[in-house]
Formats: C-alpha cells, sequence, structure tokens
C-alpha cells in the first residue's frame, strides 16, 4: 500500500555508537540508544557534538559481550523524562531507566515484575519474549513484542498505568497481524504515538532469533489503530536496511517528518539517521 515516496535521506553520522536501536528527537537534541552499549547518545545538533550518559554502571561498555549486553530496544519520553528498556530476552535484559531532560539524572530499575503475568496472558514463552518499542498515552503503557520466537508473534502488551506506574495494573495482550516482505512476515523494531494513532517499523530478518541477528531483508513503515488493534497502511521503505527506530520531528498538515535509525549490524561504530516524510491519510 504506498502512501509515500521510497526516500530514505541520510540526515547525521553519529561516531561511535553502530547498532542503533531507538531515537527521541526535539528541537536541539537527538537522543539515540544502542542494543549493545549501556550509553544514552545525546546529539546536539548545532554544536554537532556527541555526549555519553552511562545508563548502567555496572556494564562496562567498552568490553561488553554479546550474551551480557543490556540490549536497550526501546525508548520513550514522558512528562520530561527519557524512559529505556532492555529487551527482556534475557534476564540480565530488563532494565527500565528512566533519565532526566533537565537535571539529567539516571534512576535504574527493571520491568521483570512484569514477565510472569506477560506470558500468562498471551500464551508465549520466554523464548518469544523481546520488547522493541514501548509508548505510553499519559493512561496505559504499551510494549511491542517482535515475533522472531519459535511461535512467531508480534502483539501488544497493555499496561494499565503510566510508564512511572506499571506496578499491580491490569494487563491485556493483543497480537497483530503484520504485513509481509517477498512472503516473509515482518517484526516489530519500534512504535510512537502520534496523534491518538501508532507509527511504527518492522523488518524482515531471515533465521532470526530474539538471541540472535539474521540477513537483513527489509523495513517497513506503518500505521496502526489502537482502538482495532490491527494495522491500516503500510510502506516498504528499504530493502536493505534495518530501520530499529523512529521519532517525529515536526509536523505539517500533509505530513510527519520522521527521524529513523538503522541497526546496521556491522563494526563500523558510525550510526546513520535518516529523514523521512510520511504522508498523513488524506
Amino acid at each position: 500500500m504506498l502512501f509515500y515516496n521510497f526516500i530514505l535521506k541520510v540526515l547525521i553520522v553519529i561516531n561511535g555508537l553502530g547498532a542503533a536501536s531507538g531515537l527521541v528527537v526535539d528541537k536541539h537534541h537527538v537522543y539515540t540508544i544502542s542494543d549493545d552499549k549501556a550509553h544514552l547518545y545525546v546529539y546536539n545538533k548545532k554544536k554537532k557534538e556527541v555526549d555519553k550518559v552511562d545508563l548502567n554502571p555496572e556494564v562496562k561498555s567498552k568490553h561488553i559481550t554479546k550474551k551480557d549486553k543490556p540490549d536497550y530496544e526501546a525508548i520513550t519520553k514522558f512528562d520530561n523524562h527519557l524512559y529505556i528498556l532492555g529487551s527482556g530476552s534475557k534476564e540480565n535484559r530488563f532494565d527500565l531507566i528512566s533519565y532526566n531532560i533537565k537535571t539529567k539524572e539516571v534512576h535504574n530499575d527493571n520491568y521483570s515484575f512484569l514477565l510472569d503475568e506477560f506470558l500468562k496472558v498471551s500464551n508465549l514463552s520466554k523464548k518469544d519474549f523481546n520488547i522493541e518499542g514501548i509508548i505510553t498515552d499519559g493512561h496505559c503503557t504499551y510494549f511491542f513484542n517482535r515475533g522472531n520466537g519459535p511461535a512467531g508473534i508480534n502483539g501488544i502488551y497493555r499496561v494499565g498505568g503510566k510508564i512511572n506506574d506499571l506496578r499491580g495494573k491490569s494487563i491485556d495482550f493483543f497480537p497483530i497481524t503484520l504485513p509481509k516482505i517477498n512472503n516473509e512476515t515482518t517484526t516489530f523494531s519500534d512504535a510512537i504515538l502520534v496523534d491518538g494513532k501508532v507509527l511504527f517499523t518492522a523488518t524482515v530478518e531471515s533465521k532470526s532469533t530474539t538471541q540472535f541477528n539474521g540477513e537483513i531483508k527489509g523495513s517497513i513503515i506503518g500505521e496502526l489503530d489502537l482502538v482495532a488493534m490491527e494495522v491500516t497502511r503500510w510502506q516498504k521503505i528499504s530493502d536493505d536496511k534495518k530501520i530499529e527506530g523512529l521519532a517525529l520531528y515536526k509536523e505539517s498538515g500533509k505530513n510527519y517528518t520522521l527521524y529513523l535509525c538503522e541497526d546496521n549490524d556491522d563494526d563500523s561504530n558510525k550510526a546513520s539517521i535518516y529523514i523521512y516524510k510520511y504522508q498523513k491519510e488524506i
């Protein structure tokens, strides 16, 4: 379903960051996370400089191994804080970190207390659990599960509380049917909330699992109705890039201008941030 041009333009290249997995944008900064580093990367647009914020002092990013990585895959902004989550695909990947944008204070927590109920309501196994995106509307918080486990289930966990108040809340699960590329089902890689609807990215990786990457076979961007819990439209945006994050930069009458980031799955330690114009449905 075509709704805009098939063009990704490189806007920024951030050195020292390779496997970019999520981002948040404001007027002056681009905040980016990586799935194999324990830092928040803060890019100053005016100065074109990058600062690093230590998110987990117990993890030494310079010597991190694949099995020990915190696997930060999701980031969102709420109430002047950034919230960063691990994927939950292993026991050491349940970090729930808040970063105060004004004071620059970091608070470390985790969300492992949700896992048993998540698995119960979804009938999924631990091998199927892999959070790639998170959004909150001020009332509920939505966790986007990537369907690259044995069951192949993409889905959304809805918790009936704000992202800073998740304990003791109701939990629901909604399996989501995502589009296919060349007869292979895409899997969630990120999501944001814009004007009451979800914009999401999803990718195809052959033979990937919750633990290991596969061959990249393309990425899409799409729109999802949070009430009906179904995809309403989508567009392929790359044949060979693994788009892992998106963020709203600005809005016009016809378009949303988005920043996108990719996990390049190599050792270059350079992250490209792309700009993309998503046409609104008229």
